[in-house]
C-alpha cells in the first residue's frame, strides 16, 4: 500500500495535515443549537402532522403551561387559597406570549342574576370568583359548591380531595419557537418561585406542553455535557486496561475525538439545530471508531511482540487490516444510511452524521493512526492473549457440534421472547425523574388530571350545522361515549354548554344551574344562545377555540390519564369509527393531538424501516459475497447477522416487553455493526484456508490473530452504547441498552456458531477454498 508507506515516510506532516483538517471541519460544532420543538420528530409529509396543523388553523394551538397549586394543609377552596390562585392568575397574564389564562377563579360561570336597577333576572356569564364582590369565607363556600357540581371543573381544574387546583396558561408561538419556549419557561419558573416564597402555604409545580418542549432542550444539553465526556473517560479507562500503553491510548482517543468532532462540524452545513436523539451521534461515532481502529493498534502490538521493527510492525498492521476495516466501514455506513427511510428526521440526521463519522474514521485510521503509532512509544504486547485465544479456538473446534446445539437451542429460547414484544411506550414519560417536568407531571396525573389529550374536529352538515339539534344530541352522545372509556377523566364539548345556557335561560330564579338540561329543539334558538353567550364572556374567555369560524364543526377534547401509546391508538381508532358511523353527513378528520402523533411514531417508523432494513441486510450480504468471492460466505453472513438481532429483541421481550420508537431504528443501526466481527472472522478464515491450513487450524489462527481484537471491539461497543443508558431521555436509553445486548449476542454467535457452520458448509460444498500459489 503506497499510502501507508507515504504516511510513515512523512509522519509529522501527516499528523499536522490531518489534525488541522479535522479541526477546521470541527469548527461548525460551535454553531450547533438545541431544539425545543417536540415536532421535529415528524416529517413534513407525515399524515398526522398535517391533520394536526389543519386542526390548529381552525381552532387553536395547545401551547400551555399548567401551574399546579396544592394547599400544604386543608382545602385550596378557602378564602386564603382562592386569593393566592387569583393573584397567580393576574400575574400569569404578564408572562411573555400569553394569550389566555384559565383557572378556577376566572372560569366562565353561567347564571341568572338580578339587575341592579330593575331587579329582574338577567342572563350573565361572569368569572366564577366574582371580582366585584369581596373575597371572604361565604364567597369561597359558594364557589366550592358550584365547582363540586361542574364536570368541566372536576378532574381538570380541581382535584377530588379539593387540595389541588390548576391554572392553565396558553401561548401564541411561531413554527420554530426554541427561543420563545426558553423565555416562557424561564418566566414561568421565576413566577412559580416568587409565589412559593410569598405564599409558603401552597406548593406550585409546572407542567404542560411548553414545559415539555423545554425539557427536550434540557435533555439534549444534559446529554451533551454528560455522555460525550463520559464516553471519552470510559474509552480511556477501557483501552488502558486492554492495551496497557499510554501512547496507544493517546493515539486512539485522538482518532475517535477528531472523527466525531469533524462529523458533527460538517453536519452543521446542513442542520444546525439538534435534539436529544441527535446528541447520541458523537457517542456512537466514537464508539464505532474505537471498535474499528483497535484492530490496527492490536495488530501493531502483536507484530512488535513477534520481533518486527517498528516501521514494519505498523505497515503490517495497516496492510493486514485495510481490506477488512474498509469492508466493515462500508457495511456499517450502509446500515446507518438506511435510517434515511425513517419518518422521524432526527433518526435520519443520526444515521447521516454517524455515516460521516465512520467515513472520517476510516480516513484517519489509515493516515493519522499509523503516523501516531510510528512516532509514539508503543510497546509490544498481546502475545499471551493471542495464545489464549488460540486455545479457545481449538476447544470450540473440538466441541463444535455441541457448540452448534447450545447456540441454536439457547438462541431459539431467547428469540421466543419476541412473542412478548409489544409496541408501546409513554410519550409523557420519555424523560426520567431527574427532570422537573417528569416529577411535576407524575404528581399532576396522580392528584389532579390527565396530561394526554385527543382532539376531535366533529364536522356538521354545512355552515351553521353545529347549532342543529340533531347534531348537538349526537355530539352529547359522543361525549358520553368518550367519558365511558377507560382512562378518560374529562371530556369538553359544546353540547354541555348548550344545555347550561338553555337551563339558565328557562330558569325563573338565580339558583345555581346544574347539568342535565335537554338540548333545545330549535336550531335558531341554539344559535341565538351562543351569540348571547359569546357577547357576555368575560375578558380572556372565548368560544372560537371550540367552534370554527363557519360554524360547520366543533371541537371535542378528551383528557386522559395513565394511557400508554398503544391504548391511545386504540382509543383514537375506536372513536374514529364511532364518528364515521354516527356523523356520516361529513368526512371526519379523526382524533389528533401531539400525543396521537407520538403514539403512532413507532408504528409509522417501523413500517418504513422494515423494508430498508431487509434491503440493507441483503446489500451487505451481497457485498461480503462479492468481496470474499464466495456466495456461500455471503449466505452465512446473512444468517449469522440476523440471529443476534433476534436474540437481542427476544431478551428485551422477556425483560421489558414494551418497546417504542427505538425499535424502528435499532435493527438498521446494529445490522452494520454486528457484521464487523463477522467480516474480520471470515476474511481471516478465508486467508488461512487459502494458505493451506485445514478448517480446525484455520479457526485457531482466526482466534489467535483477531480473537483479542474481537473481544476488545465488542467490549468497546457494549461500553460505548451502554453509556447511552445514562441518558435521561428514554429513546436514547433504549437505543443504548438494545444495541449493547445485540452486540454482545453477536460475539457469542460469531465465536460459537461460526466455527461449526463453516465446518458444515465446507462439508456440504456450500463453500470451498483453493489454496494460493
Amino acid at each position: 500500500m503506497w499510502v501507508s508507506s507515504g504516511v510513515l515516510r512523512f509522519p509529522k506532516v501527516v499528523i499536522f495535515v490531518t489534525v488541522l483538517a479535522s479541526l477546521i471541519l470541527a469548527v461548525g460544532v460551535f454553531r450547533i443549537g438545541l431544539s425545543s420543538d417536540t415536532r421535529v420528530y415528524f416529517s413534513e409529509d407525515n399524515q398526522y402532522l398535517g391533520t394536526l396543523r389543519a386542526f390548529e388553523r381552525k381552532f387553536s394551538h395547545n401551547n400551555n403551561v399548567l401551574f399546579v397549586v396544592t394547599a400544604t394543609q386543608g382545602s385550596v377552596l378557602t378564602a386564603e387559597g382562592l386569593a393566592i390562585v387569583r393573584e397567580l392568575e393576574q400575574r400569569a397574564w404578564k408572562l411573555p406570549y400569553s394569550t389566555q389564562v384559565q383557572s378556577i377563579t376566572n372560569f366562565p360561570h353561567i347564571a341568572n342574576e338580578p339587575d341592579e336597577e330593575t331587579g329582574e333576572l338577567v342572563f350573565t356569564v361572569r368569572e366564577l370568583l366574582d371580582p366585584t364582590k369581596p373575597l371572604n369565607d361565604e364567597t369561597a363556600r359558594t364557589l366550592a359548591e358550584v365547582a363540586r357540581q361542574d364536570r368541566l371543573i372536576q378532574y381538570r381544574l380541581l382535584s377530588q380531595d379539593e387540595r389541588t387546583t390548576a391554572l392553565n396558561v396558553n401561548f401564541n408561538l411561531p413554527h420554530e419557537a426554541s427561543k420563545e419556549v426558553r423565555a416562557i419557561r424561564s418566566a414561568a419558573r421565576l413566577l412559580a418561585e416568587q409565589m412559593r416564597t410569598e405564599f409558603p402555604e401552597v406548593e406550585i409545580r409546572l407542567t404542560g406542553n411548553v414545559m415539555l418542549m423545554g425539557v427536550f432542550f434540557e435533555a439534549a444539553r444534559s446529554d451533551m455535557f454528560l455522555l460525550i465526556p463520559l464516553t471519552l473517560v470510559a474509552a480511556g479507562i477501557m483501552l488502558m486496561i486492554f492495551l496497557r500503553s499510554y501512547a496507544a491510548v493517546f493515539a486512539m482517543l485522538a482518532l475517535v475525538g477528531l472523527a466525531a468532532a469533524a462529523a458533527m462540524g460538517v453536519s452543521t452545513w446542513f442542520v444546525r439545530i439538534i435534539n436529544p436523539s441527535s446528541v447520541a451521534a458523537p457517542v456512537i461515532i466514537m464508539t464505532i471508531a474505537m471498535a474499528s481502529s483497535i484492530h490496527v493498534v492490536i495488530a501493531t502490538m502483536q507484530n512488535l511482540t513477534s520481533g518486527l521493527p517498528k516501521r514494519e510492525a505498523v505497515l503490517g498492521a495497516v496492510r493486514g487490516n485495510f481490506y477488512a476495516i474498509g469492508l466493515t466501514s462500508l457495511t456499517t455506513v450502509i446500515g446507518f444510511l438506511s435510517m434515511n427511510y425513517a419518518d422521524a428526521p432526527p433518526f435520519r440526521y443520526l444515521g447521516n452524521v454517524v455515516s460521516l463519522g465512520i467515513a472520517f474514521n476510516f480516513i484517519l485510521t489509515f493516515t493519522l493512526l499509523p503516523a501516531l503509532l510510528f512516532l509514539v512509544p508503543v510497546r509490544a504486547g498481546m502475545a499471551g492473549s493471542g495464545a489464549q485465544m488460540a486455545k479457545l479456538g481449538r476447544l470450540i473446534s473440538k466441541v463444535r457440534w455441541l457448540s452448534l446445539l447450545v447456540v441454536l437451542g439457547g438462541g431459539a429460547v431467547a428469540s421466543a421472547g419476541l412473542a412478548h414484544i409489544r409496541l408501546d411506550d409513554d410519550f409523557m414519560r420519555y424523560f426520567d425523574d431527574r427532570f422537573e417536568y417528569r416529577r411535576a407531571s407524575d404528581y399532576t396525573e396522580k392528584h389532579l388530571t390527565g396530561l394526554n389529550v385527543i382532539e376531535f374536529e366533529v364536522r356538521a352538515n354545512g355552515d351553521g350545522g353545529v347549532y342543529e339539534p340533531d347534531y348537538q344530541n349526537r355530539l352529547a352522545k359522543f361525549a358520553d361515549y368518550l367519558s365511558a372509556q377507560n382512562g378518560v377523566v374529562s371530556v369538553i364539548d359544546i353540547s354541555e354548554l348548550t344545555r347550561r345556557i338553555h337551563k339558565t335561560m328557562l330558569a325563573s330564579d338565580g339558583e345555581t344551574v346544574s347539568a342535565g338540561a335537554p338540548i333545545p329543539e330549535n336550531g335558531d334558538l341554539i344559535s341565538q344562545y351562543f351569540l348571547v353567550y359569546e357577547m357576555s364572556l368575560p375578558y380572556g374567555a372565548e368560544i372560537t377555540d371550540r367552534i370554527n369560524v363557519s360554524r360547520s364543526a366543533s371541537r371535542v377534547t378528551a383528557i386522559m390519564r395513565g394511557l400508554t401509546s398503544g391504548k391511545i391508538r386504540a382509543l383514537k381508532e375506536q372513536a374514529d369509527d364511532y364518528l364515521a358511523i354516527n356523523f356520516p353527513e361529513a368526512e371526519q378528520a379523526g382524533g389528533i393531538s401531539i400525543n396521537v402523533l407520538f403514539a403512532y411514531m413507532s408504528t409509522v417508523n417501523i413500517q418504513q424501516m422494515l423494508q430498508s432494513t431487509i434491503v440493507s441486510l441483503l446489500v451487505i450480504s451481497l457485498l461480503i459475497a462479492l468481496s470474499l468471492r464466495s456466495v456461500g460466505l455471503g449466505v452465512l453472513s446473512f444468517v449469522t447477522n440476523l440471529f443476534p438481532i433476534a436474540i437481542g429483541f427476544g431478551i428485551w421481550g422477556y425483560w421489558f416487553q414494551g418497546i417504542g420508537v427505538s425499535a424502528a431504528v435499532i435493527t438498521a443501526m446494529t445490522i452494520g455493526i454486528v457484521v464487523d466481527d463477522t467480516i474480520h472472522f471470515l476474511v481471516k478464515y478465508r486467508a488461512k484456508r487459502r494458505s493451506g491450513l485445514d478448517p480446525s487450524e484455520s479457526i485457531q489462527e482466526v482466534f489467535r490473530t483477531v480473537g483479542v481484537a474481537m473481544v476488545v471491539t465488542t467490549v468497546s461497543l457494549v461500553v460505548g452504547f451502554s453509556i447511552l443508558s445514562f441518558s435521561g431521555f428514554e429513546v436514547n436509553w433504549n437505543l443504548g441498552v438494545q444495541a449493547a445486548v445485540i452486540i454482545s449476542a453477536a460475539l457469542l454467535v460469531d465465536w460459537l456458531l461460526m466455527p461449526p457452520i463453516l465446518h458444515l458448509a465446507e462439508k456440504t460444498g456450500l463453500i470451498s477454498f483453493t489454496a494460493s500459489k
